[in-house]
């Protein structure tokens, strides 16, 4: 076999696996397991401050003045800030939780796209999921390099620039596949979910990108997560037809 035909084969047996219901299912059941807990001991971590973990912290942090003493709030303090040492003596916890956030959410992008716009639909219904797909897929890669990226290892400005493609990804991508809950009657999703993918991220998006801040972050990321764990359960309960 040659090179060409084995890389063929890898990506048919790749997109096989992703678009297999049980595949999807597990991932996203994965996904609440691990993301939501890592995600909310960081934030209690943050909240308590490094004063209180001073015996497992290493003594260079004291030595170069870097750490924060300020207590961390969503109010005022951007959600990479739970990523760097200088406000956490856990960053590991959300750098964690985004790169399995972004890794296992992948599947679902590749399911969506393959139950939303199946090769028969029409041209328009192919065009709107291989646009979810796309912008759903940059989030996926976006948020996996937040986590490897971090405030802490943001070589080449790299952590600002995942953060851009994880929450423009994610946020296009509710809304493409939002468009396709509204246009076609046989996704079995509600409609004011449909609705709700397209002007949830994309409204909060629009105030965050007007306001700024902090908390306008925070509103952003929960807005994303409140379109995709209501789908994922949606799409566990509906099955795999």
């Amino acid at each position: 076999m040659s090179i060409k035909e084995t890389i063929i084969e890898l990506k048919e047996r790749f997109y096989d696996k992703v678009t297999e219901f049980d595949f999807c299912k597990k991932c996203t059941m994965l996904v609440m397991l691990f993301y939501f807990p890592l995600l909310i001991i960081g934030v209690i971590v943050a909240y308590l401050g490094p004063e209180n973990f001073i015996p497992l912290l290493p003594d260079y942090i004291f030595s170069h003045g870097s750490i924060r003493w300020d207590r961390y709030s969503i109010a005022t303090h951007w959600i990479s800030d739970l990523g760097s040492i200088r406000y956490t003596p856990a960053p590991y916890l959300y750098d964690l939780a985004a790169i399995i956030a972004g890794a296992l959410t992948l599947p679902l992008s590749f399911y969506l796209e393959n139950r939303f716009a199946p090769l028969d639909s029409s041209r328009m219904r192919i065009r709107l999921g291989s646009l979810a797909w796309f912008w759903s897929v940059i989030g996926n890669i976006g948020y996996i390099g937040v986590g490897i990226f971090s405030e802490d290892r943001s070589y080449f400005g790299l952590h600002g620039i995942t953060s851009g493609m994880a929450f423009g990804g994610f946020t296009f991508g509710a809304m493409f596949f939002g468009l396709i809950i509204i246009l076609y009657n046989d996704t079995e999703i509600p409609k004011p979910l449909g609705i709700y993918g397209i002007v949830g991220p994309l409204g909060t998006i629009i105030i965050f990108g007007i306001v700024g801040g902090p908390f306008w972050e925070w509103m952003l990321l929960f807005s994303i997560i409140a379109w995709i764990i209501p789908l994922g359960l949606i799409i566990i309960h509906k099955g795999g037809n």
